[in-house]
């Protein structure tokens, strides 16, 4: 899975949306399937990606921690709800995926820097998850 950052063209909202890959986007908002949240507009386009990119200085922005945490702990359940935990199998598990050798499904697991990098150079999408699995063994 990916994260996309998403921003509609009629009403500058802005929202985050997540697809299998970057096809399944092009492919989703081609069919103008992908709308606006906050008025329903289908004209959607991919905004940057980067963690601290700042706005205007201008603009208003609150940021309620409790609003964060919350959000946070509804990603979580999603994930868990709905993803193959693999654990430190992650970098196996994506590979076999990606090439074929395992049904491709949504999953998530731990994975050293040194595998993030491997699984980068290879192609292979990852989003770091915000929180710890509460499946993982200690």
């Amino acid at each position: 899975m990916i994260v996309f950052n998403l921003i509609c063209s009629k009403c500058e909202y802005e929202f985050e949306g997540w697809f299998d890959n970057s096809s399944a986007f092009e492919s989703q908002k081609n069919r103008k399937l992908i709308n606006c949240p906050n008025c329903e507009s289908s004209k959607i386009k991919k905004t940057l990606v980067a963690p601290n990119v700042g706005k205007k200085s201008n603009s208003k922005k609150t940021t309620n921690k409790k609003t964060i945490a919350s959000n946070i702990n509804k990603i979580k359940k999603i994930v868990e709800e709905n993803f193959d935990y693999v654990g430190d199998q992650f970098t196996e598990e994506a590979k076999k995926i990606k090439y074929g050798e395992k049904e491709d499904r949504p999953i998530y697991g731990e994975a050293t820097i040194e595998q993030t990098k491997e699984l980068i150079d290879e192609d292979i999408s990852i989003t770091p998850l915000p929180f710890h699995s509460s499946k993982k063994n200690n």
